[in-house]
């Protein structure tokens, strides 16, 4: 990849898929694929650009047992990074060789006692410069709020029509998830919008094993 060219990509998150010779690539023996990192637009049979694998775990998701995962190419398989979990919300990103590359932290957000966004952290080694990224722009959560009796109702009625009819939940009226990484001295550097569930990546300011691994997480959490 051209490290001066914008990088767009999207998470899909997969049903899990056993891996049939996990030793070969060094992952634990009950490993499975559990996401793929995907161009915008690609079909499920097209070479992903990375592939993600985590144990077989049915708290793969909880963030009380939280569990590792491990990226690779999708050309030819080799590892890209590894995500180690500490504490809850609290991960370190490792190279393929297990050499510390970030510690990422996320951190609730909450409506009192004042407002306060998702805020995911990430702590490069051994520099410690800090990269930031929080849910929702500030004018979307503001026209979330005032347009909230409006879209609540309409949310009510959608489910009633669900269940009544037998279709699947419209969770369209989710609430604002634009998250903007920023880097001090260098601005946005990656750039989540929900309408495209696409990233787009500023490869020349943030490594793509890092941006792989904050996107990864995100999706996850938003899945739960």
């Amino acid at each position: 990849m051209n490290n001066n060219v914008a990088h767009a990509f999207q998470v899909s998150v997969n049903n899990p898929v056993p891996v049939s010779d996990p030793a070969a690539g060094r992952l634990p023996q009950d490993a499975e694929m559990a996401s793929t990192i995907r161009p915008p637009g690609s079909r499920p049979e097209d070479t992903p650009f990375a592939r993600v694998f985590a144990p077989r775990s049915t708290h793969r998701r909880s963030r009380q047992s939280p569990v590792p995962f491990w990226i690779h190419n999708g050309a030819d398989d080799t590892p890209l990074c590894s995500v180690r979990p500490v504490a809850p919300d609290v991960h370190d990103v490792l190279t393929a060789e297990g050499v510390p590359l970030a510690r990422v932290t996320r951190r609730d957000g909450r409506l009192l006692p004042w407002p306060r966004r998702v805020r995911w952290t990430a702590r490069l080694h051994p520099s410690s410069q800090q990269i930031t990224g929080r849910e929702g722009t500030w004018y979307a959560w503001l026209a979330y709020v005032v347009t909230a009796p409006v879209w609540f109702l309409f949310v009510v009625c959608l489910m009633v029509y669900s269940y009544i009819d037998g279709s699947p939940d419209d969770d369209s009226f989710g609430r604002p998830s634009r998250t903007r990484w920023h880097v001090p001295g260098h601005g946005t550097v990656l750039d989540y919008r929900r309408i495209s569930d696409t990233y787009r990546l500023e490869p020349q300011h943030l490594d793509l094993r890092l941006a792989y691994a904050l996107a990864v997480l995100t999706t996850w959490y938003r899945e739960r």
